[in-house]
């Protein structure tokens, strides 16, 4: 038996039966249907919500002086924003109420797959702010892969698809897997991405980010609405936004721990949260739907099976 070099650690009890509860042993496990179809929608709102802003045609009149490359070529570039951008916007807006509504889900999300990641590839180049695409393309792009619409959707009424009859087949656990992974690679990159390399770790930790963040964000945060004044005085405390950035680096890296046991699963969702509103108050918008719809993934399906047999059993006439 190998030694610790935490010796008074039971790992056991940290990571749990881990042979057991990975994800790669998730994926061939029951799943629900009806998780993944929840998941359907709110994705499909979330992509509602962003489309309907108005950042497309402020940016059309004053583009922003920042220039970010995206994977698209230059020709189709220049033909999205010269051509393409007003057609996009409703397009994306149509199709995303269509698959919120699970109608001809099979053939709208290609279509919804391409217009949303066009769409944004010219927000993305022209705006210097969080961007929704980067953190939904992924899932939105599987859902394309996988029985999404085979339940709460206007296709099974209508009877245009025939779900399986195990609604706990694991073919609708493996994309919540995925998408829990997803969820894993977007905070643990950003936890990493604070301390890489070596020579930002002290940038960050000494809460010199966050501080500014606070300091200069703050006539356009929410803080100012509620309050009408700073909390305290943001040129000073530098511990305390030492601390936050710290915590908040600490609560990126430990959301690894969604791909070896599901048993935080709860925790993460409530620290991330927590950050988020953080966040939100003090002006960076967005990102709290964005986990709310991705952490759908960090339910136990069985509770929403469960949850779902209670409300069809009720349904039934006495």
């Amino acid at each position: 038996m190998g030694l610790s070099i935490f010796p008074g650690i039971k790992w056991s009890g940290v990571m749990g039966n881990y042979n057991e509860e990975n994800i790669l042993v998730r994926l061939n496990q029951p799943g629900s249907v009806y998780q993944l179809a929840i998941f359907r929608i709110l994705l499909g709102l979330e992509i509602v919500y962003v489309s309907a802003s108005s950042i497309f045609r402020y940016l059309s009149l004053v583009p922003d002086v920042a220039y970010n490359t995206n994977v698209f070529p230059g020709l189709i570039n220049q033909w999205v924003e010269t051509i393409a951008i007003s057609y996009l916007r409703p397009i994306t807006l149509i199709l995303a109420v269509f698959l919120v509504a699970g109608v001809l889900t099979r053939y709208i999300l290609p279509l919804l797959s391409i217009s949303f990641m066009l769409l944004f590839s010219f927000y993305y180049s022209r705006h210097n702010a969080p961007h929704p695409w980067l953190y939904i393309w992924f899932p939105l792009l599987l859902l394309n892969f996988t029985r999404c619409s085979d339940a709460l959707s206007l296709d099974k009424q209508l009877g245009l698809i025939k779900p399986l009859s195990d609604r706990s087949s694991p073919v609708y656990r493996w994309p919540m897997e995925m998408i829990a992974s997803w969820m894993v690679y977007i905070y643990v990159a950003a936890g990493v991405s604070k301390l890489m390399p070596v020579y930002k770790i002290w940038n960050w930790m000494h809460g010199g980010t966050s501080q500014d963040m606070m300091y200069h964000r703050f006539l356009h945060s929410n803080y100012f609405y509620l309050f009408n004044r700073p909390l305290f005085d943001y040129s000073h405390h530098a511990w305390l936004f030492a601390g936050l950035s710290m915590v908040s680096v600490g609560i990126e890296l430990f959301c690894i721990m969604i791909l070896f046991t599901r048993r935080y699963n709860l925790v993460i969702f409530c620290l991330l949260m927590g950050m988020h509103f953080i966040l939100y108050l003090t002006g960076v918008l967005g990102f709290m739907q964005l986990a709310l719809v991705l952490s759908i993934s960090l339910i136990n399906p069985l509770f929403i099976e469960l949850v779902f047999k209670k409300r069809n059993i009720k349904s039934i006439p006495t």
